[in-house]
Formats: C-alpha cells, sequence, structure tokens
C-alpha cells in the first residue's frame, strides 16, 4: 500500500445514521486513508451540525456539498479523481455502521484486493440481526401498499437468506451481488465498465471478466433495516428511481 486509500462517504439527510456512520469510521478505521464525504443537498438542518462535528475532529479530507440530489454529481466526482486515488476504493453510504475488527474493515478489504488482482468489487458481510420480521411489525404498517411496505422492511432482501458458514472459512464467497452501500472498487475495472447501481455494476464487472465477492470477515450493519423506527416516512419509491438513474449514467454527460 503506496499512499492513503481513499473512502468515499456518500449522504443525504437522515442524521440520527449520518452520526453512527462517521463515528464507527473514525473510530474503526485503522490504516492511513482519507475520508471524501458528498453531501447530496440534504435539507435536514442536523446534517451540518453532525458534519461539523467531525471536521472539529479533524476526520474529512475534504466535503462537497452537491447543489442537487443527484447521483450523476457523484458519479463525475469519481472519474473526475479517479486517477489519483491509486488503484482501488472504498465506497460507503451514510446507513453504514463498520463493524469493529482487528485488523479493521478496510484493512481486510485492502489486503482482499491487493491478493485478487482480478477482484473488480468487493462487498461486505450483513449483521443479520437488524431485519425486522414483517409480523412483528405489521402494527405499524398503516396504511402503506404491499410493495411500498416490503419495500420499506426489506422483506425481500437476498442479503436475509446470507450465511457466512456455507464459505466454509473461505475469505470470500458470494451468495449473492455485493451490496452497493459498502464496496471496494478496482479503479481500472470502473474505468472499464463505469458506474451503475449495485446488481448491474455486478453484471458488467463480470462480463468484462472481472470478480466480484462478498469478503466473509467484514461485515456492517445497514441502518435502513430499522429505518422504520427512526423514519417511517422515508420514501422507498424516491430512492429507488434515485438509484436507477445510476445506470443511465455517461461519463460527461452531466446532470
Amino acid at each position: 500500500m503506496t499512499k492513503p486509500v481513499t473512502v468515499l462517504i456518500s449522504s443525504r439527510n437522515r442524521p440520527l445514521y449520518l452520526w453512527a456512520c462517521l463515528d464507527a469510521l473514525y473510530a474503526r478505521t485503522r490504516i492511513p486513508c482519507r475520508f471524501i464525504l458528498v453531501d447530496m443537498a440534504s435539507d435536514d438542518p442536523l446534517v451540518e451540525k453532525v458534519l461539523a462535528g467531525f471536521e472539529r475532529r479533524g476526520m474529512f479530507d475534504k466535503i462537497l456539498r452537491s447543489p442537487q440530489n443527484n447521483l450523476n454529481a457523484l458519479a463525475e466526482l469519481v472519474f473526475g479523481e479517479l486517477e489519483s486515488w491509486g488503484p482501488y476504493f472504498a465506497y460507503i453510504e451514510s446507513d453504514v455502521v463498520v463493524e469493529d475488527a482487528e485488523p479493521c474493515w478496510l484493512e481486510r478489504m485492502t489486503s482482499l484486493m491487493e491478493s485478487n488482482p482480478r477482484l473488480g468489487m468487493l462487498g461486505s458481510a450483513i449483521d443479520k440481526r437488524d431485519f425486522l420480521e414483517p409480523a412483528a411489525v405489521e402494527h405499524l404498517r398503516e396504511d402503506r401498499d404491499e410493495a411500498h411496505w416490503r419495500a420499506l422492511i426489506k422483506a425481500d432482501s437476498p442479503e436475509r437468506g446470507q450465511d457466512v458458514s456455507s464459505a466454509e472459512g473461505k475469505p470470500l464467497f458470494r451468495p449473492h451481488n455485493p451490496a452497493g452501500r459498502l464496496l471496494m472498487l478496482r479503479s481500472e475495472a470502473i474505468k472499464e465498465v463505469g458506474v451503475a447501481q449495485d446488481s448491474v455494476l455486478d453484471r458488467l464487472m463480470r462480463e468484462a471478466g472481472y470478480e466480484t465477492a462478498v469478503a466473509t470477515k467484514v461485515r456492517h450493519r445497514h441502518l435502513s433495516l430499522v429505518q422504520l423506527f427512526d423514519y417511517p416516512d422515508y420514501d422507498m419509491s424516491a430512492r429507488n428511481k434515485f438509484m436507477s438513474k445510476l445506470d443511465e449514467f455517461k461519463q460527461g454527460d452531466g446532470d
């Protein structure tokens, strides 16, 4: 490792989750890195208070504030700075809490990228204890339609069936495509195939001859699994539409 690993953080609103995400990254990342945070036009005033606290800690290499909630702006940043980031970089969304481990999450992922030169997309195992059982929270459903309800509680997520023990002690496995909320990506692979939401990016990587996998010894919490309690009005349909726009991104198109 010749230079600090770049860790790109994408955030929008939900300051409770943002604080938890940043606190874990700050305390549990133990190798040299540079944190770059891109805030996607948050309109919750508490977000700036959270960011200010971690700025005072000296956490960030830089904070970029997008004037629009548009993933194309984030994608343009990636392509604009990719050459300076080295052979790989990490991407994390602000509803993720990395697990405390030794070696730390970033060191483990970096080591896996270095020892597997065709590994283009590396994800993390999930802490399944946060998944809600639909019957246990049915009383909170209110008037949500079936599709919205199931999306809100991640009822159909393939990660519900993720079983790290099936890897039989190996450092990598592929029970499903790596989840896009926490990734390490090989720069040359991104240059070749572009950017897209996780399932599409996984397919493009594999079609181009790269490997994709989940790290068995890196685990995270996905706080959106419990957003029914903390942010019950979160608009899943708007988020899905937002993410799907990334599949249409072409470098240089702007927004």
